[in-house]
């Protein structure tokens, strides 16, 4: 049986370039090499993309790591800046290690599909919609899915009054974001007017708008989907030194993330079935991992779904379909499978 040709593109243009990095080093360790022929793929933040026409070396599959990108030499080499996708090994389907804007928003997806060249999760159409909280948000009202109340504001209308309306609206503390961060970058939560007034100031420098969001207190947790898989056990996020799971709570371990979660068996199974029908809202495909407030009545509400979870080694995702039997390895398998049947 001849090996599947795989792409892993990992890096990207985003603030999540070296999460994606290390998302795109794990897969490549883990992938069965007796199953593919690997090719991995390094987009740099400067738009230059690396690669080599040779297949990995046992040796380099195990060992694998970015500086495998700086280390080519010879023929084989390649260092292009914003290449055509013919340009790359011919591939039976590209896995997406990518994460935030330009990796997980469609446009690496429309490329591909522009190449037709297969490739990991969703869709062009979901990723653009997920990518994006507001629109995200208007899925979720449309589908029956409670979402926290919120507001969006934008730089050209903005004034003292609407702040102060929208405090009024939503009150404290005071969620603001980038609609299109990622990470948990971009954001803030205001405990007061002032406080609101400096996240606003900040975030509008590189956003013309806002989502302002009423704050949910009580729990989070986060809940993987995978299509043809069972029902994966939701992850706790227990704060430690953090008030809220931002990126230093993420990859700074100041977050406990608890799998599968310690909750009653009703609870864990209604976030189950959020985060399912989270994913079939945005019109997803293949997988998705959806973020949930649990408020102190014990109801859920959905923060939003990421259409390309993180792939380290210790990310939510892997560690949720440990928790039913699928090795890593094997959830890149799962991944790998399930995407090629899909139809773009």
């Amino acid at each position: 049986m001849s090996r599947l040709r795989v792409l892993v593109l990992m890096g990207g243009y985003s603030t999540e370039h070296d999460v994606s990095v290390v998302s795109g080093t794990g897969v490549v360790r883990a992938m069965d090499a007796t199953k593919y022929n690997i090719h991995p793929v390094l987009i740099q933040k400067d738009g230059t993309w690396i690669w080599s026409s040779r297949e990995l070396s046992p040796y380099q599959k195990n060992n694998f790591a970015e500086n495998y990108f700086y280390s080519l030499e010879g023929g084989s080499a390649r260092k292009e800046k914003n290449p055509a996708l013919s340009d790359l090994p011919d591939a039976d389907i590209a896995f997406l290690a990518l994460h935030g804007k330009w990796g997980e928003d469609g446009h690496v997806q429309a490329l591909l599909e522009n190449w037709n060249i297969p490739y990991t999760g969703c869709g062009l159409l979901a990723s653009a919609l997920a990518m994006d909280k507001i629109y995200a948000k208007a899925a979720y009202v449309a589908n029956g899915i409670p979402t926290p109340p919120h507001k969006v504001i934008y730089r050209e209308t903005f004034s003292g009054d609407l702040l102060v309306k929208t405090a009024d609206l939503l009150g404290f503390p005071l969620v603001i974001k980038d609609p299109v961060g990622g990470s948990s970058i971009g954001m803030g939560i205001a405990k007061d007017l002032d406080e609101a007034a400096k996240i606003v100031e900040e975030l509008f420098k590189n956003s013309s708008r806002l989502l302002c969001e009423k704050f949910i207190k009580g729990e989070e947790a986060s809940c993987g989907y995978i299509e043809g898989l069972p029902a994966l056990p939701p992850t706790e996020m227990r704060m430690t030194t953090r008030e809220y799971f931002d990126y230093e709570a993420k990859y700074n371990g100041e977050c406990r993330e608890v799998t599968p979660a310690e909750f009653k068996p009703e609870l864990m199974k209604r976030i189950q079935e959020l985060a399912k029908a989270a994913h079939l809202a945005i019109g997803g495909a293949g997988y998705s991992r959806t973020d949930v407030r649990i408020d102190k009545d014990g109801k859920l509400w959905a923060l939003e779904t990421n259409t390309l979870p993180g792939m380290t080694p210790s990310s939510i995702l892997p560690a949720e379909a440990a928790c039913i039997g699928v090795s890593y390895t094997q959830l890149i398998d799962v991944i790998i499978e399930t995407s090629l049947k899909i139809k773009r």
